[in-house]
């Protein structure tokens, strides 16, 4: 299990936390995050890899459009960049 992800000082709640991990795991790297609201606890991350393995992510606790991912509890947003080509479409 990874340790908890923090930006200033602010935790990721646990899916947001779970779906980061899975994708470092596999190859991904955080190229941008950033608190969004405090008091809200939301949070922005852009990550970027090779999308070979994106089929397979539990998505469970997300709304998902396209390649961006949002927290149901939090609104907070992952961005996920795919190296491999221009557009990916994920589980």
């Amino acid at each position: 299990m990874m340790a908890q992800i923090f930006v200033d000082d602010c935790p990721a709640c646990e899916p947001v936390n779970r779906l980061i991990g899975t994708l470092l795991e596999n190859g991904f790297e955080i190229v941008e995050q950033r608190l969004d609201d405090y008091h809200f606890h939301q949070l922005y991350f852009k990550l970027k890899g090779i999308g070979i393995l994106l089929e397979i992510l539990n998505s469970e606790g997300f709304s998902k459009e396209g390649s961006t991912y949002v927290c149901n509890c939090h609104w907070s947003t992952i961005e996920i960049l795919n190296t491999n080509s221009s557009e990916i479409f994920l589980g």
